[in-house]
């Protein structure tokens, strides 16, 4: 893991200085800035993980350095460094989302204990961060795995199953029964079948019959004589007699239309 890099803000010299003494040993990367301008001027440059600022500076004080780091959407850590004077101050800060404010002056315990709470408040947080991102991205992932499973099981819509009194047509499994009966159909028998019953209660001429089950143009006299020959098969399967339909009928002049055995 890198090490946590702070930006120590102070326009006093030597409690910059007391400041990176205190924090020196305790593996740290330590920037420091002498007034708000440069503290903000750093703050787009690097990446800090941690501000110690110092209120009551000029011209740019700490809560304006504090309002630029929001505006540019930083989650960094700010502790204030605050005189008792500046109390209100210290309060808008927190308000502005500062992790915690240290009256001046502060002993080095104390500076060290909230600055390492603070650091370990930052790393809880990016890690808190990158477990939603990848949360994201495994309900992402699940979304299109499911998209991808649907595509590949079985179609359970509505439009999968054609019921038509005693008949059902199971479209995904090319499989249809009439009563308890499995019907034991070609191809060409079984795709018939579908455009009558998606057709029915209208009849279906030879030529559409022929495009929709045999899946080519033909002309109306052959049509009619290569449709005629497959009724007469699917009648056998389907009919109880089949020289007298019940279920798929000839309508004059217009072709065949399936009954449902009404």
């Amino acid at each position: 893991m890198d090490k946590p890099r702070i930006l120590i803000v102070d326009d006093e010299p030597n409690v910059r200085f007391v400041l990176e003494r205190t924090l020196v040993n305790d593996g740290y990367i330590l920037d420091t800035a002498a007034d708000g301008a440069e503290a903000i001027q750093k703050l787009g440059q690097a990446a800090y993980d941690l501000l110690l600022l110092d209120l009551n500076m000029r011209p740019v004080d700490g809560v304006q350095v504090m309002n630029a780091v929001r505006e540019r959407g930083s989650d960094i850590v700010v502790i204030i460094l605050t005189a008792h004077s500046s109390i209100e101050s210290a309060v808008e800060a927190l308000r502005l989302g500062a992790f915690d404010y240290l009256f001046k002056p502060t002993s080095p315990d104390a500076i060290r204990r909230r600055v390492s709470e603070g650091i370990r408040y930052r790393q809880q947080a990016l890690r808190r961060a990158r477990l939603l991102t990848q949360i994201e991205g495994l309900h992402q992932s699940l979304a299109d795995l499911d998209k991808e499973i649907s595509t590949l099981g079985p179609d359970t819509s509505p439009r999968r199953f054609l019921r038509s009194g005693k008949l059902v047509i199971d479209k995904y499994h090319r499989s249809a029964m009439l009563g308890e009966a499995l019907l034991d159909l070609t191809t060409t028998e079984f795709d018939l079948l579908v455009a009558l019953t998606e057709a029915a209660p209208a009849a279906v001429a030879p030529q559409q019959l022929v495009r929709s089950a045999l899946h080519y143009e033909a002309p109306e006299t052959e049509a009619s004589e290569i449709i005629k020959y497959h009724i007469h098969q699917l009648r056998q399967k389907i009919e109880g007699d089949p020289a007298k339909p019940k279920y798929i009928k000839t309508v004059r002049y217009k072709g065949y239309l399936w009954s449902g055995g009404l």
